[in-house]
């Protein structure tokens, strides 16, 4: 059994609204995110801190940590999830590549499996077992809350730069929207890839 877990609870003071209500064209990205990557899942679920949102076929899910870091999402979600393969994306991620995430799916035996490039780790792209759980729960004890400082002292398995451009040339499925300027970019995109379709 395969999860999906859109993590929704992050403020977002550049854009000014919350990211959860991210729309591109007409879609909001969680339909994009669910379009692209969610036929793979048996249950879809979005983590909020606040209010009740209603997409169809996922579950809401409350933040159980007072934590004002992507941390609290990544726990929150193993808290829930009944399975070991739990597929963890934020929710400003339009792009992401299915044949990229069932790549990362191929691993077994790991705390996480991680795309790693640059020297950097992209911890909400990333598919968790719940033996992260423990090693997580564990560091914010400490007042840890870097997923990037978990990541290096956990058992993972990192999906280098040769692997991610193998299913994704461009990088795309890690590009998130931030900023006015990325939506618009974003938005164009989405223009060029439907007029391609025509």
């Amino acid at each position: 059994m395969k999860n999906l877990f859109i993590l929704a609870g992050g403020k977002s003071k550049r854009l000014g609204f919350n990211k959860l209500h991210l729309k591109i064209g007409n879609q909001s990205v969680i339909q994009l995110i669910d379009k692209s990557i969610g036929g793979l899942f048996d249950k879809k679920f979005i983590v909020i801190k606040n209010g009740y949102p209603e997409f169809e076929g996922f579950e809401v899910v409350k933040d159980r940590f007072e934590i004002d870091a992507p941390v609290a999402g990544v726990l929150t979600s193993l808290m829930v999830s009944m399975t070991d393969k739990n597929f963890i994306i934020a929710c400003d991620m339009p792009f992401a590549k299915k044949e990229l995430v069932e790549y990362m799916f191929g691993f077994d035996g790991y705390d996480a499996i991680v795309p790693y490039y640059n020297s950097y780790f992209e911890p909400l792209f990333c598919v968790y077992s719940k033996s992260f759980l423990e090693k997580g729960l564990d560091f914010i004890n400490k007042g840890i809350f870097s997923l990037s400082a978990i990541l290096q002292n956990s058992n993972v398995k990192k999906i280098e730069l040769n692997e991610i451009l193998r299913f994704d040339p461009y990088l795309e499925s890690f590009k998130n929207i931030n900023t006015q300027s990325d939506l618009e970019e974003a938005n164009e995109r989405f223009r060029r890839v439907l007029s391609s379709q025509v």
